[in-house]
């Protein structure tokens, strides 16, 4: 008994020790080169936005840019995909942010590197033919790269949008 708690506390002080040697390595910063580039790009694709202006939002992107969680699917969205879904939603409402607050971060040594801006903020969607207004609290997380970005996660509820619009959500029978 005595050999297999040894053997037991002997393998979890090395993994614990590979554990704290992997956090070392991971960096991640708020403060680099190119943070006013990636806030200056996500204010334009967001500004465009407000102004309807989808070919200045999708110039924002670079050309194999995926886009993830548009209309609450967990596809992924491509440049065309993303000018067509824009201009849908364009067309029939208008999208007014505000509260927004951009931060740029860093991350070197981990499965997310890069340069990126998280963004939060609410947008205020109202229906061009009814008036009707959506509130809808959102976050980005955009990946920026070589003065374009090339990722877009967005995060949203989308429950808050389809009861807002007279959906219910019926129980499930036990």
């Amino acid at each position: 008994m005595k050999i297999s708690k040894r053997m037991i506390i002997l393998a979890l002080l090395i993994l614990g020790i590979s554990i704290n040697a992997n956090a070392q390595e991971q960096k991640a910063t708020l403060d680099f080169k190119n943070s006013a580039v990636a806030e200056k790009l996500i204010r334009t694709y967001t500004e465009a936005l407000q102004k309807g202006d989808v070919t200045t939002m999708n110039a924002q992107l670079d050309e194999k840019a995926m886009i993830y969680g548009l209309g609450g699917g967990l596809d992924s969205l491509n440049i065309t995909q993303h000018k067509a879904y824009y201009t849908s939603s364009t067309n029939e409402f208008t999208h007014s942010i505000s509260g927004d607050l951009y931060l740029p971060v860093k991350v070197e040594n981990n499965w997310n590197e890069g340069e990126w801006l998280l963004s939060w903020g609410t947008n205020t969607v109202t229906n061009k033919k009814t008036a009707k207004e959506i509130i809808i609290p959102y976050h980005t997380a955009s990946m920026v790269a070589n003065g374009k970005i090339v990722f877009i996660r967005y995060y949203y509820d989308m429950l808050n949008i389809a009861t807002s619009q007279g959906l219910t959500l019926t129980p499930a029978k036990e």
